[in-house]
């Protein structure tokens, strides 16, 4: 009994996840600093300086509208991914809360406080809010995918595109398979010893199979695909007239693309330094020096700020 009381004591339960919450720190600390020296390595400031002050204003204002509509129609589809629907303002509200949060916390830390202030401000359960967020999210990479295998279906290998194409159909098949016999997936979830008697997981799983109606979730698809294309008008526009570079629109939907790739991997707060080096690296790609390509960086990222 002294021997387990002085084991306890040398190594209590909570030890292991604190070194590992520590060593999740320590690595994120570790990708920001070498993100970041890629980005800024061989930079000249006055360069730099002269490429940020070359923004006109106008073209700026422009970009901030086309980003306030992304914004916007984000919110209609949060809006109609709740029954009854949660309606515009308020959902506009929730999003701005997840998008200012993921500026300041690690691993896209606004979502779960999107979910929080659904469930507090907006009186919807957290299980609810929880399935329109996974839903958001899963649009999200379905269209990433479809814009990545459209403008760079002549880079990316067809076999990889392939692969991609059939992981998503699979999970499209099982998701629509469960949908129509959540029976099935009452069982498996009932199989699972260690999810038995989780209210939140079991209400959450009726809100994904049973309560969301299909004509909601295509609404939702649809709006999704609205959401993409104007966060990539928005973009190229920022690129080809608000920076002035010699790009073509593919060149320029491409860097979207890359940099939109390395906004959606959970990692430091507001993707900080993988942001920039994304940026830097897709217009490498086409020859672009890297203090106009940081300049960029710069700005989007002051203007969701």
């Amino acid at each position: 009994m002294g021997d387990e009381s002085a084991q306890y004591k040398k190594n209590p339960p909570g030890r292991p996840r604190k070194i590992l919450k520590k060593l999740k720190i320590l690595l994120q600390a570790i990708v920001v600093t070498l993100c970041l020296l890629y980005a800024l390595r061989g930079v000249e400031i006055g360069v730099l300086l002269e490429a940020l002050s070359g923004y006109s204003a106008g073209s700026v204002s422009v970009t901030l509208l086309l980003f306030a509509l992304c914004l916007w129609i984000q919110a209609v589809r949060l809006s109609v991914l709740f029954e009854p629907s949660l309606g515009p303002f308020g959902a506009f509200k929730a999003v701005i809360v997840g998008l200012g949060l993921n500026n300041v916390l690690p691993a896209k830390g606004g979502e779960a406080a999107k979910v929080i202030y659904i469930g507090k401000f907006l009186g919807r359960p957290v299980s609810e809010a929880t399935g329109a967020v996974f839903f958001e999210r899963f649009f999200d990479i379905n269209c990433l995918y479809l814009l990545s295998a459209l403008i760079l279906g002549d880079i990316i290998s067809p076999m990889l595109l392939r692969r991609m194409g059939a992981f998503f159909l699979a999970c499209w098949a099982i998701f629509a398979i469960f949908r129509f016999r959540p029976d099935l997936f009452d069982r498996i979830w009932r199989a699972l010893p260690w999810l038995r008697g989780v209210k939140f997981l079991d209400d959450l799983q009726r809100r994904l199979l049973r309560d969301l109606a299909a004509p909601r979730l295509a609404a939702a698809g649809a709006l999704t695909a609205g959401v993409w294309v104007t966060y990539c008008l928005y973009s190229v526009y920022t690129f080809m007239y608000v920076g002035s570079l010699s790009l073509t629109p593919v060149n320029a939907a491409t860097v979207f693309l890359i940099s939109a790739a390395g906004q959606l991997i959970p990692s430091s707060p507001g993707s900080l330094g993988v942001f920039e080096a994304s940026v830097v690296w897709g217009f490498g790609l086409f020859g672009i020096d890297r203090e106009p390509a940081l300049g960029m960086a710069f700005l989007l990222r002051a203007i969701q700020l």
